[in-house]
């Protein structure tokens, strides 16, 4: 593998080691197996793996580990999604089109998907069998038009193959049988390039030298492989310095998505021509983009000095991501981790060690106060999304001082919420904002109880308020979060928590001011200002009947990321008030006046023309000194919906086919789901003991 292109294959050695031709050995988060089949002359290396987000699509395996199979004595590849190296001795880095014949085992197969490494961005086609494909195999030839084949899909592959049913949609054949790959040239390889040196210095606005993130692409937006001067992050279980942007500024490059991220200086081998270059370093700064032309001689170092488009630590406003992923096993790698937050201008990096029924993963090397890291006020904190399962929903716990894993109780998440508030910590529930894997049930089933401190409703470009409604309008308190998913989803601060912190940033005031204070999730958004009355600070306000309480919110958005279309003021979540803008503005403002009958719950919420997306958290207004905010009007009803969700909760079985690391689980799910059931069904009345006495209620 070229040296320039970095990819750290950790446990290769030993995998190939164990691996048998009938029976592979599952590594990592991924389940990475590597398969001794002989796929075809042109590839170097079989794997296969759980999910692969920089596919093109989000391929996803929902039936067991892939293996080897035989049929008609001819030795197969049966699995949800595998993937393929091809020999750098026959491609590598390249820009032409490949013609890649696959034979299948036609019984069973409908069709499948094929995803590759193509010149611009992460690429996947869909292919369906012709009803006439008859007999025992069949041979499908799939082009593939600028491949890349530069080694930078998962583990350093190429090429991948997957089932129709194994995307995050879930429709089609679970399996496909794989017995032949042959990969093969339109044209002639064309000659390389004469190449120059590219250097880069980027500084920040005042003018300190800083990390960002940078593309550099041609015309039709081809990028060079990062050099070696590049900063090298962690993905998964390994190390590389290239990867495919998912979401996208608005004034970024119509066409170039690979990115690379300098760390103060860089400089790297670039075919001569000329080239787009762009810097970015979050949503705070202006997105900065320049023409640059290479020569062979390189020419002068290109500096870059970033501004500002707002200054929100200066304002005491702090980011926060809740949902990172990056392993650390000693403090060695904090300086590397933290110069990649600092790039993405996430100020606190909540790194998760992940669990499920079986272990842990992305293990962290202490917890509590000996966990964080800092320098100046950027920080990594240890976290935990566990526990985790599909029929219970995945949960986040933030700024506890140990790792909490209840093997035999892993259904019943009590113990470890317990656990996590007793360490000072907060707990809540992550993916809310796609509602996956049962979250709507844990929710149900916990909040009641008093577990939940948050919910995680802004991820992946998505804004899901409705859980967040409707048990605010029950009157239970809960904050909204954010949080990338890094590396299944997005970039560390894609999405992001703004806290007030008042004094100087630790973890611990951040913590203490997202459980206490103000705060916000957004991504590509800022909060100027939200006061009752006058007041930016307070979450609670005391009022009397009648009296007008007065609301102020300005919402300001980047140019260079996206536009507001409108900004909403809500009461129990219900519009009070809306400004919208029908071809986009960098700021919105709303000035309103009403007079309160009744104790209620308010926020504010933006919408922009394109991705970006903010919610505030709730302020609370008690009027006459009731305490009790919930809408009256509605609270009934909510009740009986979440009693209805709990009744299908207790009728449920986990299904395998949706636990979405099968490969480690699949052998304990069911046993342990048996175990437990009967305390789960007393968790259940438990819950819906208090929905009962919010449904018995008289509407006011």
């Amino acid at each position: 593998m070229p040296k320039n292109h970095l990819v750290t294959l950790v446990g290769f050695a030993v995998a190939i080691a164990g691996t048998t031709e009938l029976s592979a050995h599952s590594e990592g988060p991924l389940g990475l197996t590597v398969h001794q089949w002989n796929a075809g002359p042109q590839i170097a290396r079989s794997i296969s793996t759980n999910f692969d987000a920089q596919g093109g699509d989000d391929f996803v395996s929902w039936s067991t580990p892939a293996r080897i199979t035989t049929h008609q004595g001819r030795k197969c590849l049966t699995g949800a999604y595998m993937l393929f190296d091809i020999d750098d001795s026959f491609a590598f880095d390249i820009d032409e089109t490949m013609l890649v014949d696959l034979t299948f085992y036609r019984p069973g197969t409908t069709g499948f998907h094929v995803s590759y490494d193509e010149a611009v961005a992460p690429t996947a086609k869909e292919v369906k069998f012709a009803a006439q494909a008859k007999g025992s195999f069949h041979t499908e030839t799939v082009r593939l038009d600028r491949a890349r084949f530069a080694n930078r899909k998962l583990y350093g592959t190429d090429l991948g193959v997957g089932a129709l049913g194994s995307t995050l949609e879930h429709k089609g054949d679970l399996d496909v049988t794989l017995c032949g790959i042959r990969v093969r040239r339109e044209a002639p390889a064309a000659p390389r390039a004469v190449t120059g040196k590219f250097r880069l210095k980027v500084l920040d606005e005042n003018g300190r030298p800083t990390a960002a993130r940078v593309g550099l692409y041609r015309q039709d937006g081809w990028a060079p492989l990062a050099g070696k001067s590049a900063l090298p992050f962690d993905h998964f279980t390994t190390t590389t310095r290239d990867l495919a942007m998912v979401s996208v500024p608005k004034t970024w490059s119509s066409k170039g998505r690979y990115v690379f991220f300098a760390d103060t200086h860089y400089e790297g081998d670039v075919p001569e021509g000329n080239y787009q270059l762009f810097v970015m370093k979050g949503p705070e700064y202006a997105l900065q983009g320049r023409p640059v032309h290479v020569t062979r001689d390189g020419g002068d170092e290109i500096t870059v000095r970033l501004k500002r488009w707002v200054n929100l630590p200066a304002q005491g406003w702090f980011s926060g991501d809740d949902h990172i992923h990056i392993a650390r096993s000693t403090p060695a790698q904090n300086r590397r981790i933290l110069n990649f937050m600092r790039a993405e201008d996430t100020h606190i990096a909540n790194l998760l060690q992940m669990g499920n029924l079986r272990g842990s993963y992305f293990k962290q090397y202490q917890f509590g106060a000996g966990g964080q890291y800092g320098d100046g006020d950027y920080f990594l904190v240890s976290g935990q999304e566990s526990p985790r399962t599909s029929n219970r929903g995945h949960t986040i716990g933030l700024n506890g001082k140990q790792f909490h894993w209840p093997e035999r109780d892993y259904f019943l998440y009590d113990a470890t919420a317990d656990h996590i508030h007793g360490d000072g910590g907060l707990w809540g529930y992550a993916h809310v904002a796609l509602n996956m894997f049962g979250a709507n049930f844990g929710l149900a089933l916990d909040v009641p109880r008093g577990k939940v401190d948050f919910v995680e409703m802004l991820q992946w470009g998505t804004m899901d308020t409705h859980f967040l409604y409707d048990f605010l309008n029950m009157g239970f308190r809960l904050l909204p979060s954010a949080g990338s998913d890094y590396p299944y989803i997005d970039f560390p601060g894609s999405e992001r928590i703004y806290v007030h912190v008042d004094g100087a940033l630790t973890p611990q005031a951040w913590f203490n001011g997202w459980a206490s204070g103000r705060s916000y999730v957004s991504n590509w958004f800022s909060i100027d200002s939200f006061t009752m009355n006058g007041d930016a600070r307070a979450a609670e306000y005391d009022v009397k009947r009648g009296e007008p309480v007065s609301v102020e919110a300005k919402i300001r958005a980047n140019p260079d990321f996206d536009l507001l279309d409108r900004i909403e003021l809500v009461a129990h979540g219900k519009v009070i008030e809306s400004v919208s803008s029908k071809d986009g503005a960098s700021e919105l403002s709303i000035r309103h006046s009403f007079a309160p009958d009744a104790s209620a719950w308010v926020a504010v919420r933006a919408y922009g023309k394109g991705r970006g997306l903010l919610h505030s958290a709730p302020v609370y207004l008690y009027v006459d000194g009731e305490r009790d905010f919930s809408y009256h009007k509605e609270r009934a009803g909510i009740a009986r919906k979440y009693q209805a969700m709990l009744q299908e909760l207790r009728q449920s079985t986990p299904q395998l086919e949706r636990e979405w690391e099968r490969f480690a689980v699949e052998h304990l799910v069911l046993s342990r789901w048996t175990e437990v059931k009967p305390r789960l069904d007393k968790m259940i009345e438990e819950a819906n003991a208090v929905y009962g006495k919010i449904a018995a209620t008289a509407k006011r």
